[in-house]
């Protein structure tokens, strides 16, 4: 089962939540616990069905919080983009990581959702406000979680129109997200269902 783009709208209220702004002091980044990752994680999956896509409101500038300490990139095609996260130890060996960061040729805002979840691995990158690129769902998709990283090589990625993981090919990509540590569950309001 795949995740649908419109997570990506979660991740921003959610960063939202957790940043922490020089114009906003009041905001203050929510303290987690934190708790061992499992060490290693194969999850793979073929979707066929399509879900529509969601209007995603980005609009809200985001600032890194301290909870923002783990790194890492998707590349895509030639292009990679930069990431800092916050991982999510979700149990059973799944792990989420959600990021933000710049798009390397416009300086747009990026976010992405890396999902390593056992039958249901999920990259999907917002550029901007509106362009999603995002695993194609007719391609089988590995995610592998080693040692606290999170990695993906040969990654079918498609410029996402009107449906889920359905638009114009943009090349193979890959995925690695060095976790430096978790919080525990998932954040309020993500839904895998």
């Amino acid at each position: 089962m795949r995740v649908p783009p419109f997570h990506i709208a979660v991740l921003g209220v959610l960063l939202l939540t957790a940043a922490c702004s020089s114009a906003a002091p009041e905001i203050a980044a929510p303290t987690s616990t934190t708790t061992d990752a499992p060490t290693t994680t194969t999850t793979t999956t073929t979707t066929t069905t399509t879900e529509a896509l969601a209007d995603v409101p980005t609009t809200i500038e985001r600032v890194p919080s301290s909870e923002l300490v783990s790194e890492g990139h998707v590349t895509i095609g030639s292009t990679q983009y930069n990431f800092a996260f916050e991982c999510w130890a979700a149990g059973a060996g799944d792990i989420l990581a959600l990021g933000v960061g710049e798009d390397p040729e416009s300086d747009e805002p990026t976010q992405v959702i890396v999902q390593a979840f056992l039958g249901q691995p999920y990259v999907s990158v917002l550029v901007g406000n509106d362009r999603i690129l995002e695993l194609a769902i007719d391609k089988p998709a590995d995610l592998f979680v080693q040692s606290d990283t999170i990695r993906g090589s040969a990654l079918r990625f498609v410029d996402a129109e009107g449906s889920a993981g359905v638009g114009e090919s943009i090349g193979l990509g890959s995925v690695t997200v060095d976790c430096e540590s978790f919080a525990p569950g998932l954040p309020e309001g993500y839904d895998v269902s």
